[in-house]
């Protein structure tokens, strides 16, 4: 195991609670004049934008309403906020929404008292402060209410390729976690939001370390509960326990509880569906990663079993004396997952052509790239994964 620091800025309030509350919160945090991030029409049809909003005037907090974040949110959209944010001369960041609005409300905060948001992302540039930032979460998915991460699609170049930076600058001060407010989505956002998830999960246990035993089990644990949970949230999405589950699994994959000491981890599979898949062909981020994780977890395998065995053996339970066979069957294991959830195994099935795909590759990607801390693909083995996808 490493040395680590593990410092989680975020004070989460998580299960059924009061809508002033998140206005009272924000204020014991110093605001005084917020910008409250939003995505199109839900939490506009729901009353929670109305109910936040009046808790905000009634503790006497001044605000301004900036909607309109997409599900793939956009380079435009953030720098549009940035500058709204600055003329309004707001110190605080309010997010209420999922992961897409809160990656938003991440890039505004940390764009609102620094030159240029965008070379946070594109040049990995070191963000060093930012305004704060409050979440109300509406959609459990990208764990992005316990995060320092942020993702956007740069859609100002005309690439739509997606750029990402972390820092616990945009690690958010306090989020609400209240599974009453996610009880409305429809049931492929349970689909995409499970596949997210997971993927969290399954990046980092996917390390090239040996000497990680309390995480491994740690996410071992998480990944057969979300198996588990998965499926009956998809089929009773009116049970408020089964979305307390769901909510809380989300953001522990992706608040850096699971990995500590792992300085080692996977996340090429993220990678390949943000630049190729979920960026510029606009499907749901889940539903990408459903059609690429499998296809790593065959080609991985081939070259270095040893993990993915651990991980069929470990996890996922599969009781075969044939290494190979144990983790065919562990992978169609997963896959047979995905489909009782709702999502497809190949590109073809969402109208995405393999050619199209892997000229995009060889555009992104340099030559000799070496692609994840387990998998290190290179271009010809990114493309090799696609072929298993297509």
């Amino acid at each position: 195991m490493k040395n680590f620091v593990y410092n989680n800025r975020t004070e989460l309030i998580f299960g059924k609670s009061e809508d002033k509350e998140v206005a009272q919160k924000i204020k014991e945090h110093g605001a005084k004049k917020v910008l409250v991030v939003y995505g199109q029409n839900s939490v506009i049809k729901s009353g929670l934008l109305g109910r936040i909003v009046e808790g905000l005037k009634q503790e006497k907090l001044g605000f301004v309403e900036y909607g309109g974040v997409k599900a793939n949110p956009l380079r435009s959209h953030a720098e549009a906020g940035v500058a709204l944010a600055k003329k309004e001369k707001c110190d605080f960041v309010l997010a209420i929404g999922g992961g897409s609005v809160i990656d938003a409300a991440k890039g505004i905060a940390a764009g609102a008292v620094n030159p240029k948001m965008w070379d946070f992302y594109e040049l990995d540039t070191k963000v060093t402060k930012a305004l704060p930032i409050g979440v109300v979460l509406t959609l459990p998915a990208a764990g992005s209410e316990g995060s320092g991460a942020t993702v956007l699609v740069d859609d100002v170049s005309g690439t739509n390729t997606k750029y990402s930076f972390g820092s616990d600058e945009v690690r958010p001060k306090i989020s609400f976690v209240n599974p009453v407010n996610c009880m409305t989505l429809p049931k492929e956002q349970i689909s995409y939001g499970a596949s997210d998830i997971v993927a969290h999960m399954l990046e980092r246990y996917f390390s090239p370390q040996t000497d990680v035993t309390v995480t491994d089990e740690l996410l071992g644990g998480a990944i057969r509960a979300m198996l588990k949970v998965a499926p009956k949230l998809y089929n009773d999405s009116a049970n408020y326990e089964y979305w307390a589950e769901f909510c809380l699994l989300g953001t522990l994959a992706h608040n850096d509880m699971l990995n500590m000491g792992r300085t080692a981890q996977d996340w090429g599979t993220h990678v390949i569906e943000n630049k190729l898949l979920s960026g510029p062909c606009n499907i749901a981020h889940g539903a990408g990663l459903a059609i690429i994780f499998p296809a790593w977890l065959k080609y991985v395998a081939t070259k270095k079993p040893s993990k993915i065995l651990q991980f069929v053996q470990e996890v996922l339970q599969i009781d075969a004396k044939d290494e190979k066979a144990a983790i065919a069957q562990g992978i169609a294991k997963l896959q047979e997952w995905y489909q009782s959830i709702g999502l497809k195994l190949k590109m073809s099935d969402l109208g995405i052509q393999l050619s199209d795909i892997k000229d995009l590759a060889k555009k992104l990607f340099d030559p000799n790239i070496k692609l994840g801390g387990y998998g290190e693909l290179t271009l010809e083995e990114i493309n090799k994964i696609l072929e298993l996808a297509k």
